[in-house]
């Protein structure tokens, strides 16, 4: 086995078990909001929409899931206050994600805690080597994507 061959099968692991890792961290940060990392990642993905409310499809597309699991996900959002689903005034076939003053006012609440939690993820962690895997994960990401099909 090559050199690179070597590397990627080590990143590949290491992607997944880290992954998990900060899922279970993140479970149990939102446990006493009642929310789940997942639920949190369909929140985020809603939040890069900017201003225009984005469709269902749109967020389960942008968040990496069907649309069927992240409508699961959102209707258990909307229960906790998070968001609303409203059916697009121009077609009430295609649902819209709103977020709620109560996403807002919770994540302004915990603003400081989650910057800290972040921190701590990375400490130890040079900058120069944070951007350089900030880098080639947003590249991995695009190339998974590209074979998904979804660019």
């Amino acid at each position: 086995m090559s050199a690179r061959d070597e590397a990627a099968r080590t990143l590949f692991a290491t992607v997944f078990m880290l992954g998990q890792s900060w899922r279970n961290l993140l479970d149990r940060m939102l446990e006493p909001a009642g929310l789940s990392a997942r639920q949190w990642m369909l929140l985020v993905a809603i939040e890069t929409f900017g201003g225009e409310p984005p469709t269902l499809t749109q967020a389960s597309d942008r968040f990496g899931a069907s649309r069927q699991a992240a409508k699961q996900l959102a209707l258990r959002l909307e229960d906790a206050g998070f968001v609303r689903i409203v059916p697009d005034p121009r077609d009430a076939r295609t649902l819209r994600l709103h977020l709620t003053e109560r996403h807002r006012e919770f994540w302004d609440r915990h603003a400081d805690e989650h910057r800290e939690g972040l921190a701590a993820l990375f400490a130890g962690v040079d900058d120069a080597s944070l951007a350089t895997a900030a880098d080639v994960a947003t590249a991995l990401l695009a190339v998974a994507r590209e074979a998904e099909g979804r660019s």
